[in-house]
């Protein structure tokens, strides 16, 4: 699996990283320009993101208008579209809203758990439920 991870917080970053490793490469951008930079390098290369986690809050671009920038970018190249999940500390009703009208696949709040995290990718159909990450 391919992923990529957006937060501008390092801790979280790196956390979240280090999680989805175990199930593949993983690339990072601490902002919503150099996230959307490297997605469209993705799909100009044919070898898309399975899985793009994002944050809420973020400089330069939010997670939510990141999201809808991503989607898209994916609808103009007619590509294979990525599971996108938001990952923030903001977990109001406004902010799940918001992030599911602009094609969020699910909502994760922080500090993100390995065990929440799997169930997620294996309701999205990232991974087997139960089984051991490579």
């Amino acid at each position: 699996m391919r992923s990529l991870v957006v937060d501008d917080e390092f801790v979280a970053l790196s956390k979240l990283k280090t999680l989805l490793e175990a199930y593949g490469q993983v690339d990072t951008a601490f902002d919503g320009p150099r996230a959307l930079e490297l997605f469209r390098q993705a799909l100009e290369a044919r070898n898309p993101y399975h899985l793009v986690t994002l944050d809420i809050e973020m400089p330069g671009m939010d997670g939510v208008n990141l999201l809808r920038n991503l989607v898209q970018e994916e609808h103009i190249r007619g590509a294979m579209l990525s599971r996108k999940i938001m990952v923030t500390a903001a977990s109001s009703k406004a902010n799940v809203w918001m992030s599911l009208l602009a094609k969020c696949d699910a909502f994760l709040v922080k500090p993100v758990r390995r065990e929440v995290l799997e169930k997620h990718l294996a309701a999205l159909g990232l991974v087997v439920p139960g089984q051991a990450p490579a």
